[in-house]
């Protein structure tokens, strides 16, 4: 005879939640703690500034768990005391449950910067990005870290395109996955090229005065690691003169 055995699972949905906002603040209050051993490591260093607002916004999103589990406490105190109101044998007076406890909670969370994975995030990318940190670094902060494979530098070709508006140049690239830096270079009508961007930025204005006539200017992108050319360099032409834009006008 087969027999089967049904098991229900104990798991309270509500409560499951619950753990895991609270597991969000326990992440971050161990995270927080063990930035200061590497802040030094990152370029630029992580600073304190930076460190306290990322622990104070901690801090109120904590204040706001206990919040919401003061607000359920306080509603159900609430609905006890409707029925209280409803079906009391005497003339005894009612007490409103306190509400002060929440009060002081709101207001601590009052002001305090948001946007607590946004500040994750860009420390994690600070430190990600540093060759002074390493997986120790990253198990101290709890970094689920899964290394950004090298790119190719035969296939590390970047996109460039400068737009003449008339009244100046601007560029925007777009360099190849897992690279981050970049310089830019313009020569105008092929002459000697000239440095106008060097970082980690994805776009840049050219301040060189426009000319009367027009002229060719040359842009090229070349991405970098650790500072030296990584890859492929790409160049987009462009015609740049007023007179250009004056016949715009005209047309």
């Amino acid at each position: 005879m087969n027999t089967s055995t049904t098991h229900k699972l104990n798991i309270s949905l509500k409560r499951y939640i619950r753990k895991t906002w609270d597991g969000i603040y326990d992440f971050f209050n161990q995270y927080n703690g063990s930035l200061g051993g590497i802040k030094n490591k990152t370029e630029p260093v992580i600073t304190d500034a930076e460190i306290a607002t990322i622990s104070d916004t901690t801090a109120a999103y904590g204040h706001l768990n206990q919040a919401i589990v003061e607000t359920e406490h306080f509603l159900t105190a609430l609905r006890a005391l409707r029925v209280q109101l409803l079906t009391q044998k005497n003339l005894d007076p009612i007490h409103v449950p306190n509400i002060q406890y929440l009060i002081d909670l709101l207001a601590d969370i009052e002001g305090k910067h948001g946007g607590l994975l946004w500040q994750e995030d860009r420390l994690t990318n600070r430190v990600l990005r540093s060759p002074h940190c390493n997986r120790e670094d990253y198990d101290l902060l709890g970094i689920n870290y899964k290394p950004i494979h090298k790119p190719d530098p035969a296939q590390s070709v970047g996109r460039i395109y400068p737009a003449f508006t008339g009244g100046g140049v601007t560029v925007h690239w777009n360099l190849p996955r897992g690279l981050a830096d970049a310089r830019v270079t313009r020569s105008i009508n092929h002459d000697t090229p000239v440095i106008i961007y060097q970082g980690s930025e994805n776009n840049c204005a050219d301040r060189h005065p426009v000319p009367h006539q027009a002229q060719v200017w040359a842009y090229t992108l070349e991405p970098l690691l650790h500072g030296k050319l990584y890859g492929k360099a790409v160049t987009a032409k462009i015609i740049v003169g007023s007179d250009l834009a004056v016949e715009e006008e005209q047309i």
